[in-house]
């Protein structure tokens, strides 16, 4: 991956993932019995299990954030039942387990928040960033990474986003080098925000009407078939998984069915 110290280009993908270094987004999932399952991404769009660990509490919450730490590895944010925030540095090409490094963010208060998801780079100054939504009021906030490998005081974007059920960071789906946000409400209208590269997003684009009703769970994976463009993972409440490639323009090509038989997972990461 890139130094955290020098620019990202605008092509550069999987920036949130924690996986191999090549270049191709991975994704996680977790079961219901505390295992945490890396699949790293083929580069044709499949996701094979690469390694797993086991002992992590079947409560925690896990997002990938990218090269926080910057020690050119990608890491993992894991908040825990108690509500404190830990960021975990595993080295490149290894499997994230309980006993990887980490420093804690927060010692507590992160369990207000019902959306946890990073969106890439919303600054452009080569950190990635944080969106995390109150579950309480709907207000989102946004949390800037620092040159410290901590995560700045929060930053209130928006006062209400109750209205949608799913708010997911998509790292750069136009090119521009900016990470960017999908929603989906509750009537499943899927809507885009591009971000501006000054920490906030520009207005709401709706992509579709009727989208994936009966999706469980909507994931941005970078790019998974080496086009240089922000692709998503979605899995219904059968279990299938599939993907949508982006079409480099902020929306999304129909889905593909990547395989069947992942209903078993807790959570997609």
């Amino acid at each position: 991956m890139h130094p955290r110290s020098s620019p990202r280009p605008s092509h550069a993908p999987d920036l949130r993932r924690v996986g191999k270094a090549d270049g191709v987004g991975d994704l996680h999932t977790l079961d219901a019995s505390g295992g945490l399952t890396l699949h790293t991404g083929t580069g044709a769009g499949a996701f094979p299990v690469y390694g797993s660990s086991t002992g992590w509490a079947r409560t925690i919450t896990a997002v990938p954030v990218g090269d926080l730490s910057g020690d050119r590895c990608n890491d993992m944010l894991v908040r825990l039942s108690t509500g404190a925030l830990r960021l975990y540095k595993p080295r490149c090409g290894t499997v994230l387990t309980p006993s990887t490094p980490y420093t804690t963010l927060g010692a507590s208060g992160w369990n207000q928040y019902d959306v946890l998801t990073a969106p890439g780079d919303v600054t452009k100054d080569g950190r990635p960033d944080l969106i995390a939504r109150n579950t309480a009021t709907g207000a989102v906030y946004l949390y800037k990474g620092t040159s410290t490998g901590t995560l700045s005081a929060r930053v209130q974007l928006y006062a209400n986003w109750k209205a949608y059920k799913k708010i997911v960071g998509v790292g750069d789906l136009n090119g521009d080098g900016v990470g960017d946000l999908l929603a989906q409400d509750r009537a499943n209208n899927l809507f885009r925000w591009f971000g501006t590269g000054k920490g906030t997003f520009g207005g709401p684009v709706k992509l579709a009407a009727g989208w994936g009703g009966s999706y469980n769970a909507v994931v941005g994976v970078g790019d998974v078939n080496r086009d240089g463009r922000g692709d998503i993972v979605a899995r219904d409440t059968a279990g299938s998984l599939y993907r949508h490639y982006g079409d480099g323009k902020g929306s999304f090509l129909p889905r593909t069915l990547i395989s069947k038989g992942w209903g078993g997972y807790r959570a997609l990461l």
